[in-house]
């Protein structure tokens, strides 16, 4: 299940009344930027965690690996990723390793240098207006996969290649394995989901 949600919503609303913080949550963002909006992420992660498992949000538990990558500790047998930019937000769910980024249009794609040797091949034979929304798109994809295999914070964006499998689908491979990188572009940004 992927949740792609507004922090200001009424939805998330709905959903943060249900879901308090824990000690551990406020501890895990003490020191984190943008604090505050990782620690309502989390509130909206823990109520669609809930409500999918049947476990009420305060028996959910959360952990890190060793990657530092966000891991459930109860209930068990569930993988999730959480991706944000304020307000935005997008929520992964699965019984399966999953990865999810979200990157607003008006966002400056990061630099080419991260692209692959063929990546940058491909975009460039695109029309000079198409070519930053497809770096975008590369580029969530690209955070979605490392997500997806629990090791973002130090994945090399410029060793993981891209490649078109349809208009919305990506298939996305590393030294870590192969994703299905489904993309969708919608309200100004860019949602990618790996699995």
């Amino acid at each position: 299940m992927v949740w792609s949600v507004r922090l200001d919503s009424d939805a998330a609303a709905a959903a943060l009344a249900l879901s308090r913080h824990t000690d551990r949550d406020l501890a895990d963002f003490a020191a984190a930027p943008d604090a505050g909006n990782r620690l309502l992420r989390r509130r909206l992660t823990r109520a669609l965690l809930g409500h999918v498992s049947g476990f009420g949000p305060s028996e959910i538990l959360f952990g890190r690996t060793s990657e530092g990558a966000l891991s459930v500790l109860s209930p068990k047998a569930w993988h999730l990723s959480v991706a944000g930019r304020a307000p935005l937000c997008l929520i992964g769910i699965s019984p399966a390793a999953i990865g999810v980024d979200v990157e607003p249009f008006d966002e400056s794609p990061p630099l080419w240098d991260m692209l692959t040797a063929a990546e940058g091949v491909e975009i460039e034979q695109l029309p000079p207006a198409e070519r930053p929304h497809e770096w975008l798109r590369r580029w969530a994809a690209k955070e979605a996969h490392a997500k997806r295999f629990g090791c973002a914070r130090r994945a090399d964006p410029a060793v993981i290649e891209t490649q078109p499998v349809g208009a919305d689908r990506l298939k996305v491979s590393s030294e870590k394995g192969i994703s299905d990188c489904r993309l969708r572009s919608v309200g100004g940004r860019i949602e990618a989901v790996a699995l």
